[in-house]
């Protein structure tokens, strides 16, 4: 069996369905074979979650139970060093990263074993970037728990054959031409490392049969199919709305400032100007944020539409904030490249940083050096940043010193506060540049009743905080119930049934746990409210888990589960706050130590409870049609708080078991 995942459409889906015909004309009868006695898969334009490497152009996965075997024409080494050519090399199975480069004759400079490519009128090379893709698709296996050799080869799809020198194709291995042939692929791969032998015979193997077909299962096989809320999601960023072709047309040359309540569309109509960028301007967009889970969410949108990462046409990456700069102070000698980020010195770091360059310690060379260097993870036209409300003022100073603040444009949530003081952004645009504003008030997540809710649980709280609810999203229902949700399975498959019947899938619920929930496991965390979802027979995306919410889900059958910290910027169909009250009388307990550790501690508890609430309503803002609150301790505060304003709306909200 062979098959294509992937979005038809782009080249490198293209260069995946040579693939597939190369390698059934070299292996008759293998296209129709079945799974389980020899399996390929090849996709194209694959995505990893969590590393520097976040695109690979193809990757391919074969294992063969019966005998298959390739002929040397092309002259190359075995590992001992010793000239092959013209025998039969059998090939147990294989892992590959392959990058397609489309340059032509005049944009391809080959040295040696290295291959440079030109790229936005300087060289670059293709071999080194895709010595990287191996170490990455290696690493992204290996926290899966397999082990798998890596294979890689570069597709120069612009040139029709490799340039020769004394009749021998260049490079000599880990490349081929377009329109190359299975034979060509195999032996340039096996060519890097040399050709291995075992028992008298050539072969080629990336490990033990059960291992190749346990990656073959891996998530990056696996094809994303749009849920109905996907869809409408994908339409709203690919749409090209006059105010989002405008804000496009300044990303990069001009601040753009957007400001809004939660629920208001900020990151939708950042994600269209960046995907118009792309498309139109051909810029290189890099979105950043400090919520891995969004960041999962945001890849996932953009897998599905095909938007790359950084290519030659440019393309949008989407990175989290302290990633991307301890990667910069790691570089620039700040701090050390073992470094992986510490909350403790991170904006002392950004300060020392920030110092450096302000004396001229740091220099424009300097930092030009750094780019040119890596120009894969540095080089950018637009930053986006998201929830710029809330990022170290020295973090926001560093990253306009090296970009320069006019290249920045900022997504702001208001109140949306989780770290203390909003982000003066004003001091980072220099002197003659103005941010381009635009103020959002309307609630366009949610349907009207759950605006109308929000906005009573804001005025009980005490806070001026509103939204104009929609009135062209009719509809919208509240459900409160005491004790965790989860525990009546009914409830649970009610909401299921509604929800499928309205065409939605289970990943478009959302479901939110107070840290109190999270259960550690020989270094592995899982939320209680998963394990209660597993044994009702349902699969989960568990996020409260750091390796797993570096990867976006990838079933349309697997709830998913963050922490309330986690949950900005997120949103579903059906949402679920998991013992909300106690989540909120915790960050009370928080933000009274924060106050009181403050040097202005005037009235400390009704700042405190002001801040918990502005906090609670980040959650209270992720629902699209239905709202479900469970409430852990019914008579706490805040619990009482919510079954007043419940009782004011009961048209529209159910109490589920009082």
């Amino acid at each position: 069996m062979i098959e294509v995942i992937g979005i038809p459409g782009s080249r490198e889906f293209e260069v995946a369905n040579h693939f597939r015909e190369v390698f059934a004309s070299q292996w008759p009868g293998l296209a129709e074979s079945p799974a389980i006695e020899e399996h390929v898969k090849i996709a194209a334009n694959a995505k990893l979650s969590g590393g520097p490497v976040s695109d690979i152009d193809v990757v391919i996965a074969a294992v063969f139970a019966r005998s298959r075997h390739y002929a040397v024409r092309r002259p190359t080494k075995d590992r001992e060093g010793k000239h092959v050519s013209g025998v039969k090399v059998r090939v147990k199975s294989f892992v590959c990263a392959v990058e397609v480069k489309s340059q032509d004759g005049s944009g391809i400079s080959i040295n040696g074993d290295e291959i440079n490519v030109r790229y936005r009128g300087r060289w670059k090379s293709a071999t080194e970037q895709n010595v990287k893709q191996v170490h990455a698709l290696k690493a992204a296996f290996e926290n899966q728990h397999l082990s798998c050799f890596v294979y890689r080869c570069v597709v120069l799809d612009g040139i029709d054959e490799l340039p020769k020198i004394a009749g021998r194709p260049q490079p000599d291995a880990g490349a081929v031409a377009g329109g190359f042939k299975a034979g060509e692929f195999l032996s340039a791969v096996a060519g890097v490392y040399g050709l291995y032998r075992y028992k008298g015979e050539y072969s080629i193997s990336s490990g033990k049969p059960e291992d190749i077909r346990k990656a073959l299962e891996a998530p990056i096989f696996r094809g994303i199919v749009p849920t109905r809320l996907d869809r409408q999601k994908m339409d709203r960023i690919a749409a090209r709305r006059p105010e989002s072709i405008e804000i496009a047309a300044k990303l990069g040359e001009q601040r753009v400032h957007i400001r809004g309540h939660g629920g208001t569309g900020k990151t939708v109509m950042m994600l269209q100007a960046a995907h118009e960028a792309f498309e139109r301007h051909g810029k290189r967009c890099l979105i950043l944020t400090y919520n891995n889970a969004l960041a999962s969410d945001i890849r996932r949108s953009l897998a599905m539409l095909g938007v790359p990462s950084f290519g030659d046409g440019g393309g949008v990456e989407v990175r989290t904030a302290m990633s991307f700069t301890y990667s910069w102070l790691s570089r620039l000698g700040v701090s050390s490249p073992e470094e992986k980020g510490s909350y403790e010195t991170y904006e002392q770091e950004c300060s020392e940083a920030l110092e450096l360059i302000r004396a001229g310690a740091i220099t424009r060379e300097d930092i030009a050096a750094v780019l040119n260097a890596d120009l894969d993870r540095f080089d950018v036209d637009v930053i986006i940043v998201d929830e710029a409300q809330d990022w170290p003022q020295p973090e926001a100073q560093l990253l306009s010193a090296l970009y320069g603040g006019q290249r920045i444009s900022i997504a702001d949530g208001r109140e949306q506060l989780l770290r203390g003081r909003p982000t003066n952004w004003s001091k980072t645009l220099g002197e003659g540049h103005e941010a381009t504003e635009r103020n959002l008030s309307r609630c366009l997540r949610m349907k009207k009743n759950l605006g109308i809710f929000a906005n009573s649980v804001a005025s009980e709280a005490g806070l001026n905080w509103e939204v104009e609810p929609n009135d062209e999203a009719a509809g919208g229902k509240v459900i409160l119930l005491e004790g965790q949700y989860g525990e009546d399975p009914s409830l649970v498959s009610e909401l299921v049934k509604v929800a499928k019947r309205d065409g939605n899938d289970l990943v478009d619920f959302l479901h939110c746990v107070p840290h109190s929930a999270v259960i550690e496991i020989d270094g592995h965390r899982e939320s209680d409210l998963s394990r209660l979802l597993i044994e009702q027979g349902y699969e989960t995306w568990d996020a409260v888990d750091e390796v797993v919410r570096q990867d976006f889900p990838r079933s349309n059958s697997q709830f998913r589960i963050v922490q309330y910290e986690s949950n900005r910027g997120l949103e579903g169909w059906v949402t679920v706050l998991d013992r909300f009250d106690l989540a909120i009388a915790n960050r009370e307990d928080w933000e009274l130590r924060r106050v009181n550790a403050s040097d202005d501690s005037t009235d400390p508890v009704r700042r405190a409870r002001n801040a918990a609430w502005r906090w609670a309503m980040i959650s209270l803002t992720r629902p699209i049609d239905t709202l479900v609150i469970s409430l852990g301790d019914k008579d706490s505060a805040a619990a009482n708080l919510l079954k007043r304003v419940a009782s004011m709306h009961e048209d529209f909200v159910e109490f589920y078991n009082r």
